[in-house]
């Protein structure tokens, strides 16, 4: 978020001057040579079109300016944005909370929804953690939900919230999620962030279409995220999805094939020492087969 108390026209002229551009380039389809010397110098501010245009004139992103206007340093928001979204679901508890404190100081000064959504979710990973209730948790996971349900479409930050609370809900809430998820991230193809979380949503599918007893509808998700890995070079959700394939294989009656998977699954993890993983799967393996 650009700070709309610094003047940002020096900024965009260090920038443009920098890249050796002239005011005639950056100023082009957005306004006169003349007009673009009066933003430069503050004596006129432009409307948010002009402005993105004279960004893209600049081949510069509005997070990329925002970025260098604050001197290289996130803004307050900004920073609990990336902090969330590095943040995973096995993180120390003392982090979670430190976390959860910046974003309910944040609150004090600010109503944002989103920022309030953070904080309910950081709330239900430290219930689930101190209680192993579920149910505890649920309800603050559930506040997220009652907001993000209303809305016809979501959009990347809206996802990456449902991405991390998922896993709360009943395993057909999940899967009507990860399904319309899948359909909106399908809008950000030429988006790098959506790469990402259309991988995550897709593991979660083939997961909760497993457990929904669906093997062949599941095994058509494996097989397309497992190529997805491949380009990616994304080894340990290989891996999983090896294994995974491997017991959805065994499932439908297919048991040479299912060894094979399971195999390379296991090695993958093996080569790259991801144990404590490793362990979590050969659980998962005994649930399934045994069951």
């Amino acid at each position: 978020m650009v700070n709309q108390e610094k003047p940002f026209g020096p900024d965009l002229k260090k920038i443009r001057e920098n890249k050796g551009y002239t005011q005639e380039v950056v100023a082009r389809n957005a306004m006169s040579r003349s007009t673009y010397t009066r933003f430069e110098t503050e004596i006129i501010t432009t409307t948010v079109p002009k402005y993105f245009q004279i960004l893209n004139n600049l081949d510069m992103s509005h997070k990329e300016f925002s970025y260098i206007h604050n001197k290289y340093h996130l803004s307050d928001k900004e920073a609990i944005l990336y902090q969330f979204n590095s943040v995973t679901t096995n993180s120390d508890l003392l982090l979670l909370k430190t976390l959860k404190l910046e974003a309910e100081n944040y609150l004090l000064k600010n109503d944002d929804p989103v920022i309030k959504d953070i904080v309910e979710i950081y709330e239900a990973l430290l219930t689930l953690a101190h209680t192993h209730d579920l149910k505890l948790a649920y309800a603050h996971a559930e506040k997220v939900w009652f907001r993000l349900e209303k809305m016809d479409k979501w959009y990347l930050t809206e996802l990456r919230l449902l991405n991390n609370i998922l896993f709360f809900f009943l395993p057909e809430t999940s899967l009507f999620i990860s399904k319309r998820a899948l359909l909106d991230l399908n809008n950000y193809r030429h988006f790098r962030e959506a790469t990402e979380l259309k991988m995550a949503f897709s593991m979660n599918l083939v997961y909760l279409l497993m457990e929904n007893q669906d093997f062949k509808q599941s095994l058509l998700h494996a097989d397309a995220l497992i190529e997805d890995c491949k380009a990616e070079s994304k080894y340990i959700m290989l891996a999983v999805l090896y294994v995974r394939k491997g017991i959805i294989l065994e499932k439908i009656q297919s048991e040479k094939d299912s060894a094979i998977f399971i195999q390379k699954g296991f090695t993958i993890l093996e080569a790259i020492e991801e144990w404590e993983i490793k362990k979590e799967l050969e659980q998962e393996l005994s649930y399934y087969l045994n069951s």
